[in-house]
């Protein structure tokens, strides 16, 4: 009785300790807030080599990435601000899952000898 107790303990901590990890590892849509605005900044730069077009460079990346969230670019679209560095704001806000994965579609060398660096994220009009 004693060993069938434990198997059974054993086999729902196991289930258990699954169902967690799963829930902590899932991906889950966010909440959509009507009338918000994310306002992304993020440095784009050629690796070994020179970059005569890099608003060219940034919507490449920004395409390539653009898939990872479902909210599109807003007025004025993809905005270079200095040499090397973009504003790209969305409407509505970019959620907290959503971000992870543009962030890291951004960051990874989603393009050849592309590599992107997200300097900061703003919301604007969320609680």
């Amino acid at each position: 009785m004693k060993r069938f107790a434990l198997v059974a303990a054993l086999v729902v901590a196991t289930i258990g300790g699954v169902d967690w990890l799963a829930d902590l590892t899932q991906d889950r849509p966010d909440r959509v807030l009507r009338g918000s605005r994310s306002e992304l900044v993020f440095d784009v730069r050629v690796r070994h080599s020179f970059d005569p077009a890099p608003l060219d460079r940034a919507r490449g990346l920004w395409g390539a990435c653009q898939h990872t969230v479902w909210q599109k670019l807003a007025e004025p679209g993809l905005v270079e601000l200095e040499a090397g560095r973009f504003l790209a704001v969305t409407e509505p806000a970019v959620g907290e899952h959503a971000w992870r994965r543009l962030q890291g579609c951004l960051e990874d060398f989603t393009i050849d000898r592309l590599q992107g660096h997200v300097v900061s994220k703003k919301d604007i009009g969320t609680p």
